[in-house]
């Protein structure tokens, strides 16, 4: 079993290692994290600090594919407790106050678990103090008879007036109105004398709960509300945008990985069409009569009399085609192209998607980053460090014209016939690869073996169901 921490500001990291020695740490969680983890069911992913601004905040969808996968999700603290407290009803494990705080309401706002935090590499230290820790220290000092109830309300309230990144206890006592005075000293003297971290204890609490496999810490099952409708186009854009595997020093993701076999690999338009018509037809993709049994379903339907004149996924050039031709590669264009934001490697054509060529795609991929961080790199201005310039839309249609073939009035057809929706979607995904064909050519990728046939009819129908 693997456990896998996103700690930052809550705990320190060698705590971590203390409470819990062989989990794999990692720093706070933002959107698409869980997506690039290599966990399967009986693994255990905890939740403890994760981005709120600085990047987007972890997805609701991507831990509920890892509840629907098995594996046990747990959240204390700050992100891990208001995920938790949203979550829990379809298997997320929640632990501590702050959990419980939101789970039954009293906390709404996910500013009371918001810190400003130094760096990584300063360990994440807090400059601030989060709400939640004085709403929770208020409540101990209520308990301790140092304010009564009325008073700790209104010490919260002002406490909530304080912008976020500006909370802290000194700062209540800076920004208190003089009638608040007196209260606040009272308070914080206390506070001084019994200090409590409410989210460090939380934080600790659940890696002592799970070095000890406590029960709580169980994976979703029948008892949980069911996840329906987990696997959304939304879901699946965001897995092919960032799972993948590091190569060349890159991380490459599946898009990427996809992008490269469905531009560059010169068997692609061939393996695309017939795995399109064969899917049409409901045969095998090695079938030789897919094409005509493709077009004896367009003429059942009506659709060879109707497709092939005026239509819009013809070129003008592509007018005088026979009506058998002009109706299949309508069907082609039509039923078999996406737009780049839903590419992912189950777009390429299945026969391409064997371990040889998917290791050559991403080594590709990472040999095109690097190209693009030296050869066009942005460093005047006031251009963020590590971002570059693109190249324009004329060079990147020149440059894949002439790869291809063809002249730049038919770029989009070509682009069609390779899965792409417009040229649009095409410059997007080919613009990253100009300066890798500029200083390379056409890569050298391995060849398509033929596919067995029980491997390719699944496939071919899913692509166009």
């Amino acid at each position: 079993m693997t456990d896998v921490v996103f700690i930052g500001p809550s705990l320190p990291i060698d705590e971590v290692g203390r409470l819990l020695p062989d989990a794999v740490v990692l720093p706070p969680v933002a959107h698409g994290d869980l997506l690039r983890l290599d966990v399967v069911a009986g693994d255990r992913v905890l939740v403890i600090d994760g981005f709120f601004l600085q990047h987007p905040p972890v997805r609701h969808r991507e831990i509920l594919d890892l509840l629907d996968s098995g594996v046990t999700v747990a959240g204390a603290a700050s992100m891990g407790a208001l995920r938790a407290a949203e979550l829990w009803p379809f298997g997320m494990r929640g632990v501590g106050q702050v959990f419980q705080l939101y789970r039954d309401g009293v906390v709404t706002g996910d500013d009371e678990v918001a810190v400003v935090h130094g760096p990584a590499e300063e360990g994440h230290h807090t400059l601030s103090e989060p709400l939640v820790n004085i709403r929770v220290q208020l409540r101990r000092a209520v308990a301790a008879r140092v304010l009564d109830d009325a008073e700790a309300a209104l010490l919260l309230d002002a406490a909530r007036e304080l912008p976020f990144r500006r909370r802290s206890y000194r700062a209540m006592e800076r920004s208190a109105p003089p009638e608040l005075a007196a209260l606040v000293d009272r308070f914080v003297t206390w506070h001084r004398q019994d200090p409590w971290d409410a989210k460090g204890a939380d934080a600790r609490l659940l890696l002592s709960m799970a070095a000890d496999d406590a029960p709580e810490l169980c994976p979703a099952h029948a008892g949980d509300q069911p996840i329906d409708n987990l696997h959304t186009r939304f879901l699946d854009s965001w897995r092919a945008r960032f799972a993948g595997q590091s190569t060349g020093g890159h991380w490459v993701s599946d898009r990427e990985a996809a992008a490269v076999l469905m531009l560059l690999h010169p068997e692609e338009p061939a393996w695309h069409r017939r795995e399109v018509l064969a899917g049409l037809a409901g045969v095998d993709i090695t079938d030789p009569t897919a094409e005509e049994r493709a077009y004896e379903v367009a003429r059942e339907r009506g659709l060879a009399t109707v497709l092939p004149s005026g239509h819009d996924w013809l070129t003008d050039s592509e007018r005088d085609l026979d009506d058998r031709e002009a109706v299949l590669r309508v069907l082609v264009r039509a039923f078999g192209t996406t737009p780049h934001r839903s590419l992912a490697l189950w777009m390429v054509a299945a026969p391409l998607r064997t371990p040889a060529l998917l290791a050559a795609a991403r080594q590709v991929a990472a040999t095109a980053a690097s190209l693009n961080e030296t050869v066009v790199p942005r460093t005047t201005g006031n251009r963020r460090p590590g971002d570059r310039l693109h190249f324009r839309t004329e060079v990147v249609d020149a440059c894949f014209a002439a790869l291809w073939g063809c002249d730049t009035d038919g770029l989009e057809a070509a682009a069609w016939d390779r899965g792409f929706v417009d040229l649009m979607a095409f410059r997007f995904a080919a613009e990253p690869l100009v300066a890798y064909v500029k200083a390379f050519g056409a890569p050298r990728l391995p060849e398509v073996a033929q596919p067995a046939p029980e491997d390719t009819l699944a496939a071919s129908a899913a692509r166009v169901g």
